[in-house]
């Protein structure tokens, strides 16, 4: 299974269907600001789940700010990243997927691409440990980057394991 994650766009709608176009994902992971640009993609061909970032605030309550999912067995913690204070560090938003019992945590917000594995027995913000290993990810922004160019991140999801991969436009 290939997904594509993408955060951030900003109202450059005609990125998404670029990226979407260049990958052929069949599933996309929205991680918050730019709600709206969503609906230039065929929800008829590819599976969309979504969460609202800081700037999403016209969406009320209809996308929740935190969702997981899951691809293959592995539990996906989906976040912009706001609430978790991620320009600051992911310590928060790591102790959330930790909670979950998250394979995955997927956030947005800082507009930089990122990726980790943190393996178990991890430090967290609250005290504890990881009890097992954590891929984390930032696909940064498709719509403002923090420098460089617009970027992306994709999940390729096997029985034997989860990749991540970036791109950029």
């Amino acid at each position: 299974m290939d997904i594509l994650i993408l955060s951030d766009t900003h109202g450059h709608a005609e990125r998404i269907t670029e990226v979407l176009r260049r990958t052929g994902a069949d599933t996309l992971l929205f991680l918050g600001d730019g709600l709206r640009d969503l609906a230039a993609v065929d929800e008829q061909t590819v599976t969309v789940r979504a969460v609202r970032g800081n700037c999403d605030w016209f969406s009320g309550d209809t996308v929740p700010e935190l969702r997981l999912e899951i691809f293959g067995g592995y539990r996906v913690l989906m976040m912009h990243g706001h609430r978790y204070g991620v320009k600051g560090g992911i310590g928060a938003a790591v102790a959330a997927a930790a909670r979950e019992q998250a394979d995955v945590l997927l956030y947005g917000h800082t507009h930089e691409p990122f990726e980790a594995t943190l393996p178990v027995g991890t430090p967290l913000a609250d005290g504890t440990a990881l009890q097992k290993s954590l891929l984390v990810v930032s696909p940064g922004s498709l719509g403002a980057p923090a420098r460089g160019a617009p970027s992306f991140a994709t999940l390729t999801v096997r029985q034997n394991g989860i990749l991540a991969g970036f791109g950029k436009l």
